[in-house]
């Protein structure tokens, strides 16, 4: 109890800071994220947890891609069929509404595979094709932000739809910060 506290606290606290959000341009991103997988119900596989990492790149203020990964470790639910360990790896393209604002909900595209490893029996690597929607909120100027999405994943050939959930942390690095002028002297 204590602890969840103390992170209510900090999180309160962050979200007062004033903030001069924004999606920059030229930034690199770094996401921890976890959340869930539903699994379609052809699949005998029970909804999990997972997580995931993410690397991204703004190429504007608007426009970013980003490579995921994410894992997860399915139980049955039907006893003859054996847990399974799912990862997914995904290179997607972000379009970023409002970048200059602390809310910046955005839309997502990409490709990747789905690779999938029953405790006993064979392995699955596919094609998957996703798209979802989501959003950052900055707590902390530009460099902190919570992040939530939904993302419809279709895994082809077989086709099977499959959601994930998702909630994390994203990490703004590597804007180079504007030099400040130099002094001049008054004549």
């Amino acid at each position: 109890m204590l602890k969840k506290s103390i992170c209510l606290t900090l999180f309160m606290c962050c979200l007062a800071l004033p903030a001069a959000a924004a999606n920059q341009s030229g930034a690199l991103s770094l996401s921890l994220l976890q959340g869930k997988h539903l699994f379609e119900g052809n699949q005998s596989l029970e909804t999990s947890r997972f997580r995931g990492v993410g690397l991204g790149y703004n190429f504007t203020e608007n426009w970013s891609i980003e490579g995921i990964y994410t894992k997860a470790v399915a139980d049955t639910e039907d006893p003859p069929t054996p847990d399974t360990k799912v990862e997914t790896y995904r290179l997607d393209v972000l379009y970023h509404f409002r970048p200059d604002k602390k809310f910046i909900p955005y839309v997502a595209a990409g490709m990747g595979a789905i690779y999938s490893s029953p405790d006993v029996g064979a392995d699955r690597d596919h094609l998957l094709v996703n798209y979802g929607v989501g959003f950052k909120y900055f707590i902390l100027d530009n460099l902190i932000a919570l992040r939530a999405d939904i993302r419809h994943l279709v895994d082809i050939p077989e086709p099977d739809n499959n959601l994930q959930y998702t909630l994390g942390l994203t990490f703004q690095l590597g804007k180079a910060i504007p030099a400040s002028k130099p002094a001049t002297m008054a004549e």
